[in-house]
């Protein structure tokens, strides 16, 4: 197999490795049966039988579909991953479950002919292994494999979803990984239930909320975790059993309530289990999405409505600071950074600061009063409660404000390192973004670190990868020299979906200001050191085709390499699309000149 890292789907469709199909029923089953152009039988174990895309597209009309054949073709491997029934057509939303795998795999991924699954290309294989169909939470089954199998095909990509097919062999088989687990763990799943529980569960059932102190949402909430103990921690069966009891009612039909309630049952019960049930974010196919700060120059926008975005730094680094004036400026439709706004209203959450300690900030900043007044302060009881309640309920308190920040999200993740509670708690905020299209921007933590060693990129907040998994925009704030808390600023801003913008900013006649790249960062010079005309170098002989670049381990120290990007993109030599780096244009035309 070749070493490709990307390939388009016009590349795909050159290969030939097509079928059409035609539904019909076998045994009494129907089944999606291929077909070569000429009305003759395909076989997805038979080369022969199959042709470029040109081909059978010509003779769709005749037929139910095409189809793609996976295996290796011209030394490329595509392997596939069919997740059926998890989408609502209606609602337009996946399943948090089938999401995550869809995030995780992060390739080429499409709806299929019924519209309520997704299949999804990839580059790679399972390294030997058969392919596998496994019932798993969030769906009907999931479907892996990388030979003598084809898959339909629609078109119809699924937004936010690569458009070409990229190398994700190790995701894959983390995938596959999963799938065997979570078949093992539910056939090997034992929970007993104490007569005491049992007779609490006839009363729940019989909406009795007596041992609750008659509060309906605690009565809920018990209801659902015996509920995940019979059903094994299956969202579906509970939020179908609750549906039964004498405990139902409108609230029921809240998104949030109902989600929230029944991932905090499950997570209660399983402690380490990924399941989580609630609405979430929606990868529905391409279409317009609106930005707080609007795209420049053919890059992403910042902040996108119906989304949550981060603000990570460490403490006191500037995070407030740097947020506050610019939704002001947002606010009044005035430029960000060199993008153009429309005036958007704002609101601030105040979950980790006062209101009078942010007032002395806004006053520090030469804000006016009037910004103060966008304050929304938290009583100790919303600090505690399920924040997509909370956010829900500010929301209608101050109807018309499109941009909600949250200041001190990570108090109201209770472990940040556990993607399961991390996911449980943005999924919740997201579900109450998209309903009211607002966009959600909260500050979080960052680890302490020294220079490039740890963590890069989107994965630099504190706390599990599920943070930059399931976010949009994420600032990045440090400082330029670590050991000096005096020194300026360092700001990355970086899309989802385009290249990271790079800032700075300090404290000048006491105002948060934006500021030109100190003389000593580097970063701003046409010559690298040797270490990263090294690593030059070796990236242009490796990657000099146009693929992707990614570290490998034989390109030397990780922290180098990262350094090494950092120089690169900041000298125009990298450019960022669609979440990958790749050498410029320019670049590729040209071998590297020192000044």
């Amino acid at each position: 197999m070749s070493n490709l890292n990307s390939l388009t789907i016009e590349d795909l469709k050159k290969q030939r490795r097509w079928v059409l199909w035609r539904l019909e029923t076998r045994d009494g089953k129907e089944t999606k049966v291929p077909y070569q152009a000429n009305g003759k039988r395909a076989d997805s174990t038979n080369p022969a039988s199959w042709q470029i895309h040109e081909e059978v597209s010509a003779h769709r009309h005749k037929f139910d579909g095409v189809g793609i054949v996976l295996g290796e073709v011209d030394g490329i491997r595509v392997s596939g991953v069919d997740i059926d029934k998890c989408y609502d057509r209606e609602a337009k939303l996946f399943t948090p479950e089938s999401r995550d795998y869809v995030i995780g795999l992060d390739s080429y991924t499409e709806f299929s002919p019924s519209g309520d699954g997704v299949h999804i290309l990839v580059l790679g294989d399972l390294r030997g292994r058969t392919g596998a169909k496994e019932p798993v939470p969030g769906c009907k089954a999931i479907e892996l494999y990388d030979s003598a199998r084809y898959l339909t095909f629609t078109g119809r990509h699924v937004g936010k979803t690569p458009a070409n097919l990229l190398d994700r062999a190790d995701e894959l088989n983390e995938l596959y990984n999963r799938v065997k687990a979570a078949k093992l763990k539910k056939t090997g799943l034992t929970v007993s239930i104490s007569l005491s529980e049992e007779d609490r569960f006839q009363k729940l059932m019989a909406g009795d909320t007596s041992d609750y102190d008659n509060d309906h949402s605690k009565a809920d909430f018990a209801l659902c975790v015996i509920l995940a103990k019979k059903h094994r921690c299956d969202a579906f069966k509970i939020d179908e059993a609750f549906r039964e009891s004498g405990l139902y009612r409108e609230k029921w039909e809240r998104d949030y309530y109902r989600g929230s309630t029944i991932t905090r049952a499950v997570l209660a019960v399983a402690k380490e289990s990924v399941v989580v049930f609630e609405q979430s974010d929606t990868m529905d196919e391409d279409g317009e999405t609106e930005f707080l700060v609007e795209p420049n120059d053919g890059a992403e926008g910042w902040f996108p409505k119906g989304e949550v975005s981060l603000i990570g730094g460490s403490s006191g680094v500037g995070k407030t600071s740097f947020v506050m004036p610019m939704l002001e400026k947002i606010r009044r439709g005035e430029e960000v950074f060199g993008h153009k706004t429309k005036p958007r209203e704002y609101r601030v959450v105040l979950h980790d600061r006062s209101k009078k300690a942010t007032r002395r900030t806004i006053k520090a900043l030469g804000l006016t009063e009037e910004s103060a007044t966008r304050l929304v302060p938290l009583s100790l009881s919303q600090k505690s409660a399920d924040i997509g309640e909370v956010l829900q309920a500010a929301i209608e308190e101050h109807p018309g404000a499109e941009a909600w920040f949250i200041e001190g999200l990570d108090l109201w993740i209770p472990d940040m390192n556990k993607a399961a509670v991390v996911q449980a708690v943005l999924s919740s905020i997201i579900a109450v973004a998209q309903k009211y299209n607002v966009a959600v921007l909260g500050s979080v933590g960052a680890p302490k670190q020294k220079g490039p060693d740890r963590y890069h990129g989107r994965d630099v907040l504190f706390g599990s990868a599920a943070l930059a998994r399931k976010t949009e925009t994420i600032v990045a704030l440090s400082y330029h020299d670590e050991k000096d808390l005096k020194s300026p600023r360092v700001c990355w801003v970086m899309p989802r979906n385009s290249s990271p913008e790079k800032m700075f900013f300090d404290w000048v006649d006491g105002r948060f200001t934006q500021v030109e790249e100190p003389e000593d960062s580097g970063t701003n010079s046409d010559v690298g050191s040797p270490a990263l005309l090294k690593m030059h170098a070796q990236i242009r002989s490796i990657f000099g085709d146009g693929t992707p670049i990614r570290y490998t381990r034989a390109l030397g120290a990780e922290k180098t390499y990262y350094r090494w990007r950092d120089w690169a993109v900041a000298r125009g030599s990298v450019v960022r699309t669609d979440g990958n780096y790749y050498l410029s244009a320019s670049e590729l035309q040209s071998g590297l000149t020192a000044a």
